[in-house]
This record gives C-alpha cells, sequence and structure tokens, in this order.
C-alpha cells in the first residue's frame, strides 16, 4: 500500500518518503531484493540527505543478514561518517546497523571504526538508547558494569516502546543477562507475532538464549522459522546462522550425524574470515558432537579452532563460551598446557569485565586443567553463584566434573549429591550422551539408578518433557511457570496432556516413572 501511494504521489520528495516507509515495512517480510528495490526508487527521487541515508540504513537492516558483511558495514559506515557532523540522529541509526554487521564478522577493524565514529556523535540523552546498542553489541566486554547500569532503564522504556523489546533482549543476551533476555524474547515473540520473525538483526539472539537457558525445543522452533524466511528470501548468513544452533542442540542430544550435517551446511554458506560468529558457533557444535561421541581428539581439534594460533579468540562475543569445553576435551586428548594457556590468556582479556557465567566456565576450565589436589577450589568457584541455574547445561557439566573429582579421591558419599543433581538436569534436558555418562559415574558411586521410561518421554514434545521433570521434582505449577516463563494455565494444560502418554494418572507418580530413584546401593543415609 505505501508503495502504491508512493507511485501515486504528485511530488517526488513525498513519494521518496512513502518509498522508505515502505522499505522499513518491507524489512519485516525478509525479502532483501524487495527492500532495495524500494530504496533504491526512494534514491532516484531525492536528493535529501536524511532520506538517503534513511535508504541506506533500511536495507543494511536486512543486507547484514546475508554473507556481504565488508560491502554492508563500509556502507553504512560510511554514510554515518559523512553525516556525524550535521545529522547526529541519523548517523547513529546507520551506525546501530553496522554495530549488528561487525558482531557478525567479528572483525577489530570494524570495532575501531563503530568506536571512532561514536566518539565524534554528541552524548544526546534522547540518543542513548541507541548508543547503548551500539556500545554493547560491538564491544561488550569493555566497560561491562556501565552497559549493565543502564539496561533497567533501557527496559522501562521497551515497556513503552514495544518496538524496543527485541532490541532489548539482544543487549541483554549479548552481555549473559540470559533470565532477561529470556523474558524479553518471550514477550517480543508474542507481539511480533503478525509481522514475522526479523523485527532486528541478530536474529539468532534468541534462539541462543533458549539454548543457554535448556528449552531447546523452543530453540530450535525460532530457528525454524527464521530459517524458513531466510532460505526462501537469500538471507544466507541468517540460514548459517540457524544451522549452527540446529547443529549444537542436536549435538547436545547425541544425534551426531545430524549435528555434523548442519553444521556442514552453516559452514558452506559462509566464508569464515568473513562470519567469524558463524564459523565459531559451528566449530563449537562440532566440537560438542565429536565429544558427544567421545571422540575428544577431534573435539579439541574443532574447538582450538575457535582460538587464533596465539590463543586469542576469533569471535570477541562467540568464542569464550567454548573455554570449558576447550578444557575437557584438552584433559583427554593429552593437551593441557596449551588450552591451559588459552584459558589463561582469555581470563586476562576479561579480567573484570567477565559475566558471572563466563566467571564460571574460566573456573571449571581451570578445575579440568589443575592438578588433581588443586582442582576442587575451582569446581566449586564454579558452582558458588546460584544465578549460574539459568544455564543449566553448562552447570550440569560442571556438576558432573566435580563428582568424578570427588569419587576419584574416593570421597563418594559428597560425589553422590552433585552426581544426582547433574543426572537430573541432563535427563529433563534430554541430553542423552552426558545423561549415560552421568549414570555411568552414578552407579560407579554405588547408587543405584533406574532408568526413565524412553518410550512413554519419546511421545512428550522438549517442552513437555522440561514442565515433566520439574514437577517430578515436587515443583507447584506456578513455579514451573516461574522457571519456563509460563502461566501456570499453561503448566497445567501440558500436564494434563502429558499424563496419558505417559500412562500415568496422577502427579505424584511422576518422580519414579520419570526420574528414577536415586538411592545408594547397600546404604541409608549418606554416609
Amino acid at each position: 500500500a505505501l508503495h502504491r501511494a508512493a507511485e501515486l504521489a504528485p511530488g517526488r520528495e513525498d513519494s521518496a518518503r512513502l518509498l522508505v516507509r515502505a522499505a522499513a515495512t518491507a524489512v519485516f517480510t525478509g525479502d532483501l531484493a524487495w527492500v532495495e528495490e524500494l530504496a533504491a526508487a526512494a534514491r532516484g527521487r531525492t536528493d535529501d540527505a536524511a532520506l538517503l541515508a534513511e535508504a541506506t540504513a533500511q536495507a543494511g537492516r536486512l543486507a547484514a543478514l546475508t554473507v556481504r558483511h565488508t560491502t554492508v558495514f563500509a556502507r553504512l559506515a560510511d554514510a554515518a561518517e559523512r553525516l556525524a557532523g550535521e545529522r547526529p540522529a541519523t548517523a547513529l541509526d546507520l551506525l546501530a546497523g553496522a554495530a549488528v554487521v561487525r558482531f557478525y564478522s567479528g572483525q577489530d577493524a570494524q570495532r575501531d571504526r563503530v568506536r571512532e565514529i561514536l566518539g565524534r556523535l554528541p552524548e544526546d540523552a534522547s540518543h542513548a538508547w541507541l548508543r547503548t546498542w551500539v556500545r554493547t553489541v560491538s564491544n561488550p566486554f569493555t566497560d561491562r558494569a556501565g552497559l549493565l547500569s543502564a539496561l533497567p532503564r533501557l527496559a522501562a522504556e521497551a515497556e513503552h516502546r514495544p518496538e524496543r523489546l527485541t532490541a532489548f533482549a539482544i543487549m541483554a543476551w549479548v552481555l549473559d543477562e540470559t533470565p532477561l533476555a529470556v523474558r524479553a524474547f518471550d514477550e517480543a515473540f508474542g507481539r511480533w507475532e503478525l509481522r514475522g520473525p526479523l523485527p532486528e538483526g541478530l536474529g539468532g539472539a534468541a534462539a541462543w538464549t533458549y539454548v543457554e537457558q535448556g528449552r531447546w525445543g523452543r530453540a530450535r522452533e525460532v530457528c525454524a522459522r527464521f530459517g524458513a524466511v531466510a532460505a526462501a528470501t537469500g538471507l544466507d548468513h541468517a540460514m548459517a546462522c540457524a544451522a549452527t544452533v540446529d547443529a549444537t542442540v542436536l549435538a547436545y542430544q547425541g544425534d551426531t550425524a545430524a549435528a555434523r550435517a548442519r553444521a556442514g551446511d552453516a559452514l558452506a554458506l559462509v566464508d569464515p574470515l568473513q562470519s567469524r560468529s558463524v564459523s565459531v558457533y559451528a566449530r563449537r557444535a562440532l566440537g560438542a558432537a565429536a565429544a558427544a561421541d567421545g571422540a575428544y581428539e577431534a573435539a579439541y581439534d574443532h574447538l582450538r579452532r575457535v582460538f587464533t594460533a596465539d590463543g586469542a579468540p576469533v569471535h570477541y562475543h562467540a568464542s569464550y563460551p567454548a573455554l570449558a569445553d576447550l578444557a575437557a576435551a584438552a584433559v583427554r586428548a593429552g593437551r593441557r598446557e596449551e588450552a591451559a594457556a588459552i584459558v589463561e590468556r582469555s581470563a586476562r582479556a576479561l579480567a573484570e569485565d567477565a559475566s558471572p557465567r563466563l566467571r564460571a566456565l574460566i573456573s571449571r576450565a581451570r578445575g579440568l586443567l589443575a592438578d588433581p589436589e588443586e582442582a576442587e577450589p575451582h569446581f566449586r568457584a564454579a558452582l558458588a553463584d546460584p544465578a549460574l541455574a539459568h544455564w543449566p547445561f553448562e552447570r550440569a557439566q560442571t556438576l558432573l566434573d566435580l563428582a568424578e573429582w570427588l569419587r576419584r579421591r574416593r570421597r563418594i558419599a559428597e560425589a553422590r549429591g552433585p552426581l544426582t543433581e547433574a543426572l537430573e538436569t541432563f535427563r529433563r534436558l534430554g541430553a542423552r550422551p552426558w545423561t549415560e555418562r552421568a549414570r555411568a559415574e552414578a552407579r560407579a558411586a554405588g547408587l543405584d539408578v533406574a532408568d526413565a521410561a524412553p518410550d512413554a518421554l519419546a511421545g512428550l514434545s522438549p517442552q513437555q518433557r522440561q514442565i515433566i521433570g520439574l514437577a517430578a521434582r515436587g515443583l507447584t505449577n506456578r513455579e514451573i511457570g516461574e522457571r519456563l516463563f509460563l502461566s501456570p494455565r499453561t503448566v497445567s494444560s501440558h500436564l494434563y496432556r502429558s499424563f496419558p502418554k505417559l500412562g500415568i494418572t496422577a502427579r505424584s507418580q511422576l518422580r519414579d516413572l520419570i526420574e528414577g530413584p536415586l538411592t545408594a546401593a547397600g546404604h541409608h543415609g549418606p554416609g
């Protein structure tokens, strides 16, 4: 309708303005060719610098989801630089798009240029939102505390400006504030349902947030949505992002052949030097698949490529979460010394700007790589913050590492608690290879482990499995809803539909059926 109105408009300037509005709306279709056609038509009707910049910005928002990172970044940054003096608000809008490209590419030269242009723009309070976006997305580990302090204000603004919800969620995710990000993404997806799955760049951030929180079924659902749009419209970078998330979840679930295939799809779509984020995510997925298969040398080789030859992160955000898995593979592959140097280099680089999540992963890595008699304080440090329960798979891995360490020190009774919790989490998530490893360790620790009922559970959706697992632990519908960000009524509905599939009629039957009794063989107490 806007395009047709532009064709009928009597004045060229009016027509150009309508075409730019049409391009902005067309962004939500994901059809880059259409957006670029509308933007080009607008440029042909006006010399107005603001309108020309706006047309460039709209095309840039979608072009960022292709693999043309160098070209798109130059286009956006050049336009921002030209307008920095006379139209700072427009320049900042263009720079916001350039920051997204910087995230995908991971190129430090782009970070430096973004920072230089941002430094030339006046610090106007009305533009604080976009300034925080640019700083967070392009460089989250410089002044993380300052960026975090801005989040409450940004959250309040997003309450009144729903179109900013996704951008707020992305900033929270980039800063490792996963609980905040999940809540915002849940609300944003509901609001944007009719307008398509690409209201902002970095669409894969939502899927990664759900992966981190253990909502793997939801992560794949989000990937399927934005991956379908990307495939239909040729947004190859977005397709690759979706493939890496898929590959990671499949690896965690033990479907390693499918995981490798999806990671291969992602790598085939991008130039690893242009799209460092995708390259790193794919290597992390391949490392997880190899670890799930017990092929630790292959796992180490994949995860080692997440860092440069001298141990620096290949990508300033995507590489760091691989540190603990790199250490775990290194121990089993005989590469302890090399991995320790990478971990310590990363710890120094992050210093006080490391998030609690990254500090926990570094502590876990140090525990794995330490001499056996010095490992315990590192594992304890990695588990110390209760907030780390928001990354359940990572926490369960650390619990299993600690339990294995304790059992090898013949502290069997102490090992049973973390083992029980790790096994329960792996089962709830559907992380089959880790469930088997934890089950074997539990038996070695003298625990009588009854298997869950796989045939019954196989008939449940991933979200239903999560709800059933939490209900089996005794949580109420309200408590489950708070944990999974669902309404109590939705939880009740899932339970009602799940009971017949499980062959039970009462909530009291869940614990024995789903989790299986974990009791010490031959013991009646912790001694």
